[in-house]
């Protein structure tokens, strides 16, 4: 576990960012601390400056004869002063006037120069060096034991924070990584468990809304898909292998008694041609499981165009008036004015024609059949009615599984794969589809996102 700790992706990256920090924050505390040094030593030099202008107008004001003894008072009694770190210099030659360090040779301008003190410890001084009068060599500075004191606390105070925010990287690298490999063992575990054949297992959630939840969010969703899709293929397995073996045994039947009965040509031709009708049942079946697939993968969805609900109801309706008319039912049709949305015309055309034959099919003559749409909430609602025997509410998610027969549909003609296109269609539109009840008969409402980009007055 610590090797992948060390080798994890978020470890290199926490540690990258680590180090950029901290030599960003070395970078800081080096302008900072050379920013306090040169403010620390420009107040010194003022203060400097200001003692030798004071012995330079000691020289101006006084006589001749009085002007190194006033010079010699004014330093002596600045090194009178409690607590003096000032250091002092006035010379004439190589002879000390005033002050408290050795003679040196003169030097202009500012000098850093080292001196022993009165317990042989070594002192840096800070000043500057001028002649303040024909002769006279006056050195001012100042002790920088305070400056380097207070440098070494700044400097012992910056390591320090610096010493700390390496732990603390480290640390939270580690820790970021912990968490990291942890939430992906969880992915892993889950994905494993999937492929060995565990297909509910989910990855699962941690009540955070960060990336990593809406990750894990959208596989969960996928693998419901996914679970879904397979469950569903299993149904239609198994629907296949009931559904179909009654009419390929009914088809064998039929070739047997041909075979074993039937005497002259025309009996053989018969046979043969309830055989070739029993294949073309057959087929139709099988064609329209594949357009069911077909939709279900989305590949229609790329031929999206701009839909007019009230135009295709309208020629739908024109198409079934006469067949209501055949059937002796009644056929009424509302179209009210919709805005467009996104779609392909030739599948909602099969929809609302499915939709229709199921109502022409499954209920008695004289029944009301009406087809419609409206704009409700923001979505375009397309809507068939009757007022026939409906179907019953525990049966009402069923009918949309493929090849499901109701009880009262037993005995009629079809597949069971009507409603079931239609709940392909509408899933691909990402419709909402709704069985419920006309009191009586059944109502099926489909409601269409609009597409507003594209919009006509109504």
């Amino acid at each position: 576990m610590h090797t992948r700790l060390f080798r994890s992706e978020s470890f290199r990256q926490a540690a990258i960012f680590a180090v950029l920090y901290v030599f960003a924050l070395a970078a800081l505390f080096t302008a900072v601390f050379l920013i306090l040094d040169h403010s620390f030593k420009a107040n010194l030099l003022r203060e400097v400056d200001d003692d030798l202008a004071s012995i330079r107008a000691a020289y101006v004001i006084n006589d001749v004869e009085d002007k190194d003894h006033e010079t010699k008072e004014v330093i002596e009694g600045r090194l009178r002063a409690p607590d003096a770190d000032d250091a002092y210099l006035l010379q004439r030659g190589t002879r000390r006037i005033a002050g408290n360090i050795a003679p040196m040779p003169p030097q202009i301008g500012t000098l850093t120069i080292k001196v022993q003190g009165d317990h042989g410890t070594t002192h840096r001084l800070l000043g500057r060096g001028e002649m303040v009068a024909p002769g006279a060599y006056a050195f001012v500075a100042r002790d920088l034991e305070q400056m380097d004191a207070a440098e070494r606390g700044i400097l012992y105070a910056f390591g320090s924070v610096l010493v700390a925010s390496m732990a603390l990287a480290g640390i939270a690298g580690l820790f970021l990584s912990a968490k990291f490999i942890g939430r992906i063992d969880a992915v892993t575990t889950t994905c494993r468990n999937i492929m060995a054949g565990q297909l509910g297992e989910r990855i699962p959630p941690d009540g955070r809304d960060d990336e990593f939840s809406r990750l894990g969010g959208a596989v969960n969703a996928m693998l419901d898909r996914i679970q879904l899709l397979m469950e569903s293929l299993r149904q239609v397995s198994n629907d296949i292998a009931h559904d179909m073996r009654t009419p390929l045994t009914h088809l064998r039947n039929k070739l047997e008694r041909a075979r074993d009965s039937s005497t002259a040509v025309a009996d053989y031709a018969g046979a043969v041609d309830g055989a070739i009708a029993d294949c073309d049942k057959l087929l139709d079946t099988f064609a329209a499981l594949l357009r069911i697939a077909e939709i279900e993968a989305g590949a229609k969805r790329a031929e999206f165009d701009p839909i007019d609900l009230t135009d295709l109801i309208t020629k739908a309706g024109e198409i079934y008036a006469p067949v209501m008319e055949d059937t002796e039912h009644h056929f009424v049709i509302k179209a009210e004015p919709v805005e467009l949305f996104k779609g392909d015309h030739q599948l909602l055309l099969q929809l609302v024609s499915n939709l229709l034959n199921n109502a022409i099919t499954h209920t008695p003559k004289g029944c009301l059949v009406a087809l419609s749409c409206r704009r409700e909430a923001g979505r375009a609602v397309l809507c068939v009615s009757d007022n026939g025997p409906g179907i019953a509410v525990s049966e009402r998610a069923a009918v949309l599984r493929r090849f499901y027969r109701g009880e009262q549909s037993r005995t009629t003609p079809g597949s069971g794969l009507g409603l079931a296109l239609v709940a392909a269609v509408a899933e691909l539109h990402g419709a909402e589809l709704e069985l419920s009840d006309n009191k009586p008969g059944l109502s099926v409402f489909l409601r269409f996102a609009l597409d507003h980009s594209p919009s006509r007055a109504p």
